[in-house]
């Protein structure tokens, strides 16, 4: 636990730290004035004390006064300053101990330098997830990290990849499982070998059986040729079975005989075929809830969870919310080609309140829209979807004047727009604009007729 004092005459840093960090991670205590500041810090042995300095005001030396004494009384105390850094009044103060920051107050950079500050303290080392090395966004085989769960994650992952075993990785939807498990293959001795990923839940119980397991000739109607399942495509490698709790009661039963046997046997056919295949199963249920239901078998789950991976997600890191919003913008700024310097307090106030049902993915996906949509040099909440405004109330919800779209707009008009800015950012390049809008080139062409654009 870390013991933070906050001295400022508002509430916006103390309400800030609070809406970004944990519970339990850090203690953030803050007073109005300097009188009740040196109270406090009387009573209490703080960790870290961040000081909003008004660098014109006449008591503005005796303050710097003040955090001077307190590193010389308490030097493992961190100084945080908050001002004009150009004040002479703030100079000679620069230390070890001491951090300052510029006005206005960015949340990404002010988590950044209270990170560093618990660094320098001896007694924290314990609080991995203020490590700053760990506050900023890592990425290995495509995933995003922030942070000590995330951090985790990646640990497992090699963990994973150094042993032969099946694996269960589970989490909501977006949280990355599929990514997770290609990294595991990526980084085990059969990554030269195939890696197959089936979605369980995208195939139709009657075809389950002869997708994975393949079939002979005459099977079914339409069987006109024998054909390899995909545990057969996978052999020496690596198959994903994604949203394992789908599967049905007979392919589970079969499954499990793959995994007690390592050999499968087509539909219709009349030899078993030896197969050298990891298994990695991923569930965005909670698969003890569905063992429990009956729904799935309870001998089969024994063997499919050997090694666990848990993803947790985005809405129980907040802390790594902001990095994670920084890092996609700059990515996807350098891939339009647009000047982003800012994402606004509004904007990161909304992206904390919503409650992100699909995690990561989704996050990326709406930052990767506002910057599309973006025409200033600033990530404002206009830019955002509705539904993220709503769950952060009206008053956060700002409207460009200078914006193409605005209340009232009929749908067509809208996607006009869209479509007129996505050709302006690729240069005309009617194919990288259909992948951008997410539709086929010869979609894209039909609306450029019906708008009248061409």
């Amino acid at each position: 636990m870390i013991r933070l004092l906050v001295i400022q005459k508002g509430s916006e840093i103390s309400s800030l730290l609070r809406s970004s960090l944990t519970s339990g991670e850090i203690f953030v205590d803050s007073v109005s004035a300097l009188k009740t500041a040196r109270l406090k810090l009387a009573e209490t042995a703080y960790d870290i004390v961040i000081c909003d300095v008004e660098t014109g005001a006449p008591d503005c030396r005796s303050v710097v006064g003040d955090l001077k004494s307190l590193l010389t009384k308490s030097p493992h105390t961190q100084i945080i300053l908050i001002g004009d850094l150009h004040d002479p009044a703030l100079f000679g103060i620069e230390a070890k101990s001491c951090f300052t920051l510029h006005r206005p107050i960015n949340e990404a950079e002010l988590l950044r330098v209270i990170a560093s500050a618990a660094k320098n303290k001896p007694t924290i080392s314990d609080l991995d997830l203020l490590d700053p090395d760990l506050l900023v966004p890592m990425e290995f085989e495509g995933i995003v990290t922030v942070g000590l769960p995330t951090r985790m994650v990646i640990q497992r992952i090699l963990e994973a990849a150094a042993v032969d075993i099946p694996v269960l990785i589970t989490g909501e939807t977006g949280t990355g499982k599929d990514l997770v498990a290609a990294a595991i293959h990526k980084r085990s001795k059969r990554k030269h070998a195939a890696y197959v990923p089936i979605n369980m839940g995208a195939i139709p119980p009657e075809l389950i059986a002869s997708e994975l397991f393949g079939h002979e000739k005459g099977a079914y109607t339409g069987a006109t040729e024998a054909r390899r399942g995909l545990f057969e495509q996978a052999h020496g490698g690596t198959i994903l079975l994604d949203e394992i709790t789908t599967m049905d009661e007979k392919t589970q039963v079969y499954l499990l005989r793959v995994l007690e046997t390592n050999t499968i046997r087509r539909l219709r056919g009349e030899r078993d075929i030896e197969i050298d295949v990891r298994v990695i199963a991923a569930s965005n249920e909670n698969i003890e809830e569905v063992v429990q239901a009956k729904r799935f078998r309870e001998d089969l789950y024994y063997r499919l969870d050997v090694f666990r991976i848990h993803l947790p997600p985005l809405r129980e890191r907040p802390a790594g919310m902001s990095f994670l919003t920084d890092y996609f913008v700059t990515r996807y700024a350098h891939q339009y080609q647009k000047t982003i310097r800012l994402v606004s307090r509004d904007t990161y106030r909304l992206l904390r309140l919503y409650p992100w049902p699909g995690n990561v993915r989704e996050l990326r996906n709406v930052i990767q829209r506002a910057v599309l949509l973006a025409e200033a040099e600033e990530i404002t909440p206009d830019l955002l979807p509705g539904r993220i405004r709503e769950a952060g109330g009206s008053s956060a919800v700002e409207f460009r004047t200078d914006s193409p779209f605005h209340v009232g707009m009929r749908l067509d008009d809208v996607e006009k727009e869209f479509i007129k800015i996505t050709l302006a950012t690729t240069g005309g390049n009617k194919q990288k604009s259909a992948a951008i809008l997410g539709i086929s080139r010869r979609t894209l062409y039909n609306k450029l007729k019906r708008h009248g654009l061409v």
